[in-house]
């Protein structure tokens, strides 16, 4: 039986926790230790402790780690020296409705009612919430996360390290560039530049004055 441990034991760290617990796997070829945190305060899931600090953290064979952590930067930055260290990161996906040939990386995690059409390909540690569709020959870079009750149509090519928030709409065959960020609710319908951030309906750059 090998153990899992949950970077980030904040609100989404014990969705995700409750997640991997209802997995058919839970209890019969690993099961859920407690989490991996390093702040004050937090809230303390009595059969689910706070057993480590995720930077100091120093992985063994057995172990498998779950990095739910909403923001690409810092789901990035506590991964990377993980992986370098060889440890073992689940794809998280009790529930997931997946079409044909689907491709995914490592330590991806799905809530439920995600639909991935066939053909997908999804990068390394990309997080997709509730109620989400992702259409067939779609393309999802490392490291993105995806907010809940999105839908990104047919051949869509999203980046890496981008953030889509909920209720968004992704039209066919969109290009999302690396590190854009898509507003709640935005409905775009042309192709978002790297590092833009982009809402309403149809979407267009927004910055903060």
């Amino acid at each position: 039986m090998k153990d899992v441990y949950i970077i980030n034991a904040g609100g989404f760290g014990r969705n995700m926790a409750s997640v991997a617990r209802s997995d058919s796997a839970h209890g019969t070829e690993w099961v859920v230790r407690g989490f991996l945190d390093n702040r004050p305060g937090l809230p303390q899931v009595a059969e689910l402790p706070i057993v480590g600090d995720p930077e100091s953290f120093r992985w063994q064979p057995g172990q498998i780690l779950v990095c739910a952590l909403g923001d690409p930067a810092q789901r990035r930055r506590y991964a990377e020296p993980l992986l370098a260290q060889g440890a073992d990161f689940m794809n998280l996906m009790p529930k997931l409705h997946r079409s044909d040939r689907v491709g995914m990386g490592v330590g991806c995690l799905f809530e439920h009612h995600v639909s991935i059409g066939a053909d997908a390909k999804l990068g390394s540690f990309v997080i997709v919430l509730a109620n989400t569709i992702v259409g067939y020959d779609v393309h999802v870079g490392s490291y993105t996360t995806i907010g809940s009750f999105v839908f990104i149509g047919g051949g869509a090519q999203i980046g890496e390290n981008v953030t889509i928030h909920p209720h968004a709409t992704i039209l066919p065959d969109v290009k999302v560039g690396d590190g854009a960020v898509i507003g709640a609710g935005s409905v775009v319908i042309g192709n978002v530049a790297p590092g833009t951030t982009v809402f309403g309906n149809p979407a267009k750059r927004f910055s903060f004055r």
